[in-house]
This record gives structure tokens, sequence and C-alpha cells, in this order.
């Protein structure tokens, strides 16, 4: 089911271009290129861009943005990233790959099994999300079970354990009481082996006119979800005593637990906790942050020249080897260095006061619509999406 983007909040103009952005062929070769080596061999076609109409996380970016080149791109990285940092745990767990018995809860539209079904085989993923909708549309378009999640964690009963569990993007928004809860439940679900894995919305996060309260979880109502009840679903920030004190009220005293700060978009915290107290492999430590980066402007000057600048580097302090830009059938690599002390000061990494770059090329002669791929390259990751939209979707004139 081509997107075709629903939400009267967005203007039909902006759908309308995000439509587009989806079915650009040039789209899913791109996004094949970013997802590196594959355990099972996947061809560009295979790689789905036709996400649901419905999909909140991509109207989320369209509201916030206003821009259809940056939300799709946005949308993508972010999947990426997710799908890197679970490929990880993946590889270091103990159950073999091909054995590995995978749970996507809180799955949303598939944000993740796009890419998660070329990894470990279908049969042995399962999805779960309270939206009836999202539970049709991942069984049908990836080929995985999809169960209905529920309001009361108690009720949720797959029937079967797991060796992974996978939350994104739940925890973050729940009230305390379900917090709990739901970390009970889903612990409870896990094979002897089994790893659970959560993000949240650290402390850290919080605008500087707000404060935890004395629980150290504070709750909003209200979320890019206006689908689901405000009662149960709204945005949620936690410092790490908190969590701590969750995971004891569901799980016994003192149980191991590993926290990565920011490793889903250099926003999100993962904490990870095994099956009966046993403390998570010691490869886990080694988890990687990655690259990240972003385009902040383009245009073209009278002569036809394409102007870009954007900063990215590593997340985890090793040097960057550069920024390829493909404009067409033309490519560039450039380095970083440029000064960017706005984005150390935002990113709280001082080291970061030097990774900006800039690129000038002339735009293809008689290709009005050339695609322009921007990706940040380092050593030690897969490369980091930056941009991908045709340049007539990414230029301002002057």
């Amino acid at each position: 089911m081509p997107c075709t983007v629903v939400n009267p909040e967005i203007p039909a103009e902006l759908a309308r271009e995000a439509h587009q952005q989806l079915r650009h062929p040039q789209l899913a070769e791109t996004l094949r290129r970013h997802l590196g080596e594959l355990p099972q061999p996947a061809t560009a076609s295979e790689i789905g861009t036709d996400l649901h109409p419905d999909c909140q996380m991509l109207s989320h970016s369209l509201r916030h943005l206003g821009d259809a080149g940056l939300s799709v791109t946005q949308y993508f990285t972010i999947a990426l990233q997710q799908f890197h940092a679970a490929e990880q745990i993946i590889r270091r767990h103990p159950v073999e790959r091909n054995a590995l018995k995978f749970l996507d809860f809180a799955c949303g539209y598939g944000r993740l099994l796009n890419f998660l079904v070329h990894s470990l085989p279908r049969d042995n993923i399962q999805a779960a999300e309270i939206m009836p909708g999202a539970v049709r549309h991942v069984q049908d378009r990836y080929g995985v079970k999809a169960w209905q999640s529920t309001e009361d964690p108690e009720d949720f009963r797959p029937g079967q354990r797991y060796d992974m569990i996978w939350v994104a993007s739940l925890f973050s928004h729940l009230p305390e009481e379900l917090f709990v809860r739901w970390l009970s439940r889903l612990h409870e679900l896990l094979s002897d082996d089994g790893i659970l894995c959560f993000t949240v919305h650290d402390e850290a996060l919080l605008p500087a006119d707000m404060k935890l309260p004395g629980s150290g979880l504070l709750y909003i109502e209200g979320s890019e979800n206006a689908d689901l009840d405000p009662a149960i679903y709204g945005t949620s920030f936690v410092s790490e005593d908190f969590v701590r004190r969750a995971l004891d009220r569901a799980l016994g005293k003192d149980r191991p637990y590993r926290r990565f700060p920011r490793l889903i978009a250099y926003e999100q915290d993962v904490y990870m906790i095994g099956r009966d107290g046993r403390q998570t492999p010691t490869s886990m430590s080694e988890l990687r942050h990655g690259l990240r980066g972003w385009v902040d402007g383009c245009r073209i000057d009278e002569e036809g020249v394409v102007h870009l600048h954007g900063w990215a580097a590593s997340m985890d302090g090793d040097d960057i080897e550069g920024v390829e830009i493909m404009l067409g059938a033309q490519s560039r690599f450039i380095r970083t260095g440029e000064p960017r002390p706005e984005v150390a000061r935002v990113l709280g990494k001082p080291e970061l006061a030097d990774c900006g770059w800039s690129c000038s090329m002339p735009l293809p002669a008689g290709d009005a619509e050339a695609y322009l791929t921007v990706s940040a390259r380092g050593r030690l990751d897969p490369p980091a999406l930056l941009y991908a939209a045709p340049i007539t979707h990414a230029v301002k004139r002057g």
C-alpha cells in the first residue's frame, strides 16, 4: 500500500511530495547501500519504501520539518539506526542467528521490520502492536506473525518466549505504573538466554524550564500518536535511578542491566536486561552509536552550481573518513573540519566543534531531476544516510 499521508494537519502539497519521494526508485537503491552486508541476500527491489498512509512517524516528521525530502530521509535514517543497533546485539547474542526468536514489540507500521526481515528468518520474527491496522499491515507487508497488543500488560499472552525482545519508543511514552507493569510482562516472555531491550527519554533531554518530579518520571499527556488514549500513552522523561527502581519493582532487587545513552537517533537511551538476573554478555558493552549528521542547506546559484553544507561525525569519538555526495552520475568525497560549535553544544560533545563540511559541484547538464544522496562514512561503522531526494526537492535558489 503506497503512502499518501492522510493526516489532515499536513498540507496536501507536502503530502504529495512525500508520496513522490517514497516512490522514487533511487530511494530503495540508496537504502540498500546503507544497509551494508546482510546475512540474507536482498536486492533494492526487496527493500520497502511503500509506507502505510497512517504511519505516524512520517507524519510527525512532516509536521515538524515541513519538508518532504528531509522528512523521508529522517524516517529512514532512524530506521537504519535502529536496525544497525539491533543487528549489533543479534551478532553478539548467545543464541545463533538462525535459531533466534525475535519479538518487535510496539512495532508501529514496521519501521524496523522493513530491514530486519533481511537479517533473520521471517518465521523467527514476530511483532506486536496495539493499533489493529498496523498489525494487519506488518503481517501482510513483511510476512511475519503479528499480535494485537493490549492496554493491560497482563492480558498480552502470545503463548511463547523470545530470545530477544526489542521495544523502541514505547517506554518513552508510558506513565509510571504502566512502565513497571510492561517491564514485568515483557521480561516474563524472555527465554532462558533472552535479552530485553527498551528505549527511554532520559532526563538530559528535558527542556531547561522543566524538571523531573521526585518519582524520577515526568509524564506529559499527548504524543505524535493522537489515536491512543493520552492517559496511557503520552511522552515520558526518566532518570536512570527511576529505571533502576522500576526494574527492582518489576523483577526483584539488584537485577544487572546495561544502559547505552543516546544509542537511537542520538536521543533515546537503550536499556538491556537478561532473563533471571543474568548479566548480559560482556560483548554487549561494545555497542557503537555509529555516525550521525545532517544536511543544513542546499542551494543552486545563477551559474548552476550546487552549494551544500552540513555536519557529520562519529558519536563514538573516532575520526570520520568524510562525507560522500552523489548528484546524478557525479560523486565527491570531502573531509569534515569546518567549525560547528553549536553542534558540539547541542549534543554535549566538545570534540564535535569542527565537524562541519561544505561542497560545491555543478548541476548535471540536462538532468534537472538529478538524485542527491549525502552519506557520512567511517572505518568502523556502516555509512550513515544524511539526505536522499531529487535535487529539485533539496534546493533553495539564490
